[in-house]
């Protein structure tokens, strides 16, 4: 696959992958390529925590899924997300942002029609919060958590501040080198036939990452900074929007 397929070919896949193991071959070239990343003075500041067997599969789910849950609950949390929700396929390229209601959730039959209907609750969000309380998250958290236990590979990915470039602005180039680590490996996995979806639930919050830490003995030299999960898929598909270039790019000056 040629580099630029990859870069406008890779998705996030928020479904079920093919069964089959990551080769060691395959994973061998995800871990090379996000070290052939960038960095500031070489630092190279990434790790990579492999997790293929059930026990720590399932300790993430169990914390995504109990994640998804509160935040069902949370009135500010419901309300940012309305700011990125796009109801309709045509609101999402026109708007050329966001993501697109359905791709995350399966409506009530009543809404699947024309989603448009949920306008009017999508701008009062933060009450829906009260359906949190009432158990409306638990449906979304146990599919969620299930995606995770059963994904062929998992990787959390991990900072260590050890490796810290000098000068003030060292810990902004350290940030700056782990997405492109990050990107490169998502660009190889694409190529390489394989799902990606970044699982951010359960490291919303301090006390959960603090808790992974904890499961994974990592040391707190270290920051996690994504977890992933991984998967074979049978064909790379899906639909995504990006806004026209004229409204990223300036010349000269702004």
């Amino acid at each position: 696959m040629e580099l630029f397929d990859a870069i406008t070919q890779r998705r996030t896949h928020r479904g079920a992958f093919r069964t089959d193991a990551i080769s060691q071959a395959d994973l061998d070239q995800l871990i090379q390529a996000a070290q052939w990343a960038p960095s500031p003075f070489n630092t190279q500041p990434w790790e990579f925590l492999i997790i293929r067997e059930a026990a720590g599969k399932n300790a993430l789910a169990e914390l995504t899924a109990q994640s998804v849950v509160d935040q069902f609950k949370d009135s500010t949390f419901l309300d940012d997300n309305r700011h990125w929700i796009r109801l309709t396929e045509a609101e999402w390229e026109e708007r050329g942002d966001g993501v697109l209601l359905t791709d995350h959730v399966d409506l009530p039959p009543m809404f699947r029609k024309d989603p448009s209907k949920l306008k009017p609750l999508l701008k009062h969000a933060k009450h829906l919060s009260i359906l949190g309380h009432l158990g409306a998250g638990k449906l979304p958290a146990k599919e969620i958590s299930e995606l995770v236990r059963t994904s062929p590979l998992l990787i959390l990915i991990l900072m260590d501040s050890t490796r810290r470039p000098p000068g003030e602005g060292g810990g902004r180039w350290m940030w700056l080198g782990m997405g492109a680590a990050i990107q490169n490996l998502l660009l190889r996995a694409t190529a390489l036939g394989m799902g990606t979806q970044f699982v951010s639930a359960s490291l919303e919050r301090q006390a959960d990452r603090e808790r992974i830490q904890e499961i994974f003995n990592i040391p707190n030299s270290h920051e996690i900074i994504t977890l992933l999960r991984l998967g074979y898929l049978d064909s790379i598909h899906g639909k995504s929007v990006r806004l026209p270039p004229s409204t990223v790019v300036r010349y000269e000056n702004y």
